[in-house]
Order: structure tokens, then C-alpha cells, then sequence
């Protein structure tokens, strides 16, 4: 069985992030919705505090499927936000994005020695609300119509995904 693989974004990456971000089963399930075209997507990879900031690429099978990301990191109060977007169609639904997810999040909360995430989810959104309850997130408050603010304690993350972790585990003894 292929191992999936975590790699740092580089330069390189940044147009196919565009092209996924661009893509209408993400672009739709987004908070902002423009539409980033090749100028626009080369700022924002200029502007990236990598302090605050870490973006992966999850591949499987040696092709890439989409974007991790651990952002808004705050090392004073131990927050951050998390996230993951699904750029290849053919994945949706596939354990290798629950895998990226739980990849990430160890990271923040393990790597990063994090405390509590946040996420703002479009309350339409059902398979990124069902996957975020899924490893704890509870929800908080609407902070404008349609999109919920959620938080996750570390405590919590590692009650709901023990399951999903110790599965993980028995797919890539790296995990």
C-alpha cells in the first residue's frame, strides 16, 4: 500500500494551489469566494509569514491531492487555525484528506506545542462541519449570517480522533 506524504509548499506549488483554490468544489465551500488569478495568488506566496503560517501539499499514490494548512498561529496563546482543501475531485471523500487533517493538527498541537484551534465554516458546508465534529470541534457562535466560528482544545482532539489515530496508525507506521 503507498504511504501518503506531507511536503512543505515551495514556489513551485503556488499555481496549482491557485488552480485548486479556483476550482468550484472548493471555491464554493469557502468563506471568501474571488476567484485568484496568477498575480494575486504570486503576492500572497510573497507575503506568507512563515512564522505564523505553514502550508503543505498532501500527496498519495505520487500524485498530489490538495492543499494542509496550519494558520494565524499564535505563539503567545497557543491558537491557530487548521485546514484542509481537496484539489483533485477524484479524492473527495477518500481517507487520505481525514489523514491530512489529523497529520496537521498533530503538528500544530504536537510540533507547534499549540493549545486550541479555531475555524470559521460556511453552515452549508456539511462535509467540513462533519469532519471537524468528527475530531472535536464544537461550535461557538455565528459570526456573520451563514458561517459558524468553531473550537477545538487539544484535550478534546485527542478524545474524538483516538479511533481515527490508532487506524491511521496502521496504515503508515510513520504517522
Amino acid at each position: 500500500m503507498s504511504i501518503p506524504n506531507l511536503r512543505t509548499v515551495e514556489v513551485d506549488d503556488i499555481q496549482l494551489i491557485r488552480f485548486w483554490r479556483n476550482l468550484d468544489h472548493i471555491n464554493s465551500r469557502m468563506v471568501i469566494k474571488d476567484v485568484i488569478d496568477f498575480d494575486a495568488q504570486r503576492d500572497w506566496y510573497d507575503s506568507l509569514d512563515l512564522e505564523k503560517t505553514k502550508y503543505f501539499i498532501y500527496s498519495f499514490e505520487k500524485k498530489d491531492i490538495g492543499l494542509a494548512t496550519i494558520s494565524k498561529i499564535d505563539y503567545e496563546n497557543k491558537t491557530f487555525e487548521g485546514g484542509i482543501q481537496c484539489g483533485d475531485i477524484n479524492y473527495l471523500g477518500h481517507w487520505i484528506n481525514i489523514w491530512a487533517c489529523i497529520k496537521i493538527y498533530n503538528l500544530a498541537f504536537f510540533d507547534l506545542k499549540m493549545e486550541t484551534a479555531f475555524a470559521k465554516i460556511l453552515s452549508n458546508n456539511n462535509s467540513a462541519l462533519r469532519l471537524n465534529k468528527t475530531i472535536g470541534y464544537e461550535f461557538i457562535s455565528e459570526v456573520e449570517k451563514g458561517v459558524g466560528k468553531y473550537i477545538l482544545s487539544k484535550k478534546n482532539f485527542l478524545n474524538k480522533s483516538k479511533k481515527i489515530q490508532s487506524y491511521l496508525k496502521s496504515l503508515d507506521s510513520n504517522f
